[in-house]
């Protein structure tokens, strides 16, 4: 590599919605346009980003009601999800064999894109009456992400540390959030 080149050799792989609020669903965006503290923190940490793309706004549009992870759950949506991730799971190969730190960021409560915790109520279906602030969620992946997941294994990759941004839990602190990403980019640059 020529010695004028500069780069940290560290790349983000973030949900795409942390990125572009206007594929939230309806009453689920909590920030105008894209989540600001993100982009700071990974530039402050030297990451650069690869922008997940959002399997929800493609399977359901801009007009869908709020899913739960078990209405993700079906053939059709991780049907999807595999042909949307290839293209990923091929960046992520060629950055670790180059010798790239990947690390991956979802978005906690979502149902498709939590990493530790995502939408859940097997009793859904039509629409849903939610009790403010009480989605409910539960300790678990989210279809995409766990679709994700899997496609790392099954292609021998090493798995990126990875943590679920919790703008989307019940009542989110942005300060508590962006306080634990920190902390996560503080260890992830130690490894």
């Amino acid at each position: 590599m020529l010695e004028r080149d500069k780069r940290a050799k560290k790349v983000a792989i973030v949900a795409h919605c942390l990125l572009n609020q206007n594929a939230k669903v309806n009453g689920f965006a909590f920030f105008p346009a894209m989540v600001g503290e993100i982009i700071d923190l990974l530039r402050a940490h030297d990451y650069g980003i690869l922008q997940l793309p959002c399997p929800e706004t493609i399977y359901a549009g801009t007009h869908r009601w709020w899913f739960v992870r078990e209405q993700y759950f079906t053939p059709g949506f991780t049907h999807l999800a595999k042909n949307l991730l290839g293209p990923i799971i091929d960046q992520i190969k060629i950055y670790q064999e180059d010798g790239f730190k990947v690390i991956l960021i979802g978005l906690d409560g979502s149902p498709s894109c939590g990493l530790r915790w995502s939408g859940s109520n097997p009793e859904w279906g039509g629409r849903p009456e939610i009790p403010a602030g009480d989605y409910p969620v539960i300790e678990a992946k989210g279809a995409f992400m766990s679709t994700l997941v899997d496609m790392i294994k099954e292609n021998n990759l090493s798995m990126p540390p990875m943590i679920g941004a919790g703008f989307d839990m019940p009542d989110f602190s942005v300060e508590d959030v962006v306080k634990e990403l920190d902390e996560f980019l503080t260890e992830c640059d130690k490894l």
